[in-house]
């Protein structure tokens, strides 16, 4: 998977770092979109990737550079 480039939120908007195994969400508003995560990792992603949610864009984007 890619980086997604749509910084406006949403569980659409993810960064999948591969060799740390790190799934990293932007959502703008956590709650309530944080609890559909469960259920998009265990379709979308290996048991050992983990998940990690940020609200903050600036950090989000940083975690874009090292894809």
């Amino acid at each position: 998977m890619n980086k997604k480039n749509n910084y406006a939120g949403g569980l659409s908007n993810y960064i999948v770092l591969k060799e740390e195994k790190e799934v990293i969400f932007y959502l703008h508003n956590p709650y309530p979109d944080c609890l559909e995560i469960p259920a998009i990792m265990k379709q979308r992603f290996p048991d050992d990737y983990k998940s990690i949610v940020t609200s903050d864009l600036d950090e989000f984007k940083k975690y874009g550079e090292k894809v």
